[in-house]
């Protein structure tokens, strides 16, 4: 078996655990990160894990922002 057939994951949903909650967030002076994320993913990757930021969201299917507004977030 390679390296690559197993490897450990981390998955995280970016609201709450990489920004603190905060309904339809979309704007760049609304984001704040959570003071422990960086120690958090850094402690991972050097553990070897992959990781996963994932996220739902349903302001954009709601028509409260755009896609392109989540994008210019992401950024």
């Amino acid at each position: 078996m390679n390296d690559t057939a197993k490897r450990k994951a981390l998955f995280l949903d970016q609201d709450v655990t990489a920004n603190p909650d905060k309904d339809y967030l979309f704007r760049v002076e609304d984001f704040k990160f959570q003071p422990e994320i960086f120690d958090l993913l850094r402690n991972c990757h050097d553990q070897d894990y992959l990781i996963f930021i994932i996220t739902n969201q349903s302001g954009i299917a709601r028509g409260y922002y755009t896609e392109n507004d989540y994008l210019h977030l992401t950024q």
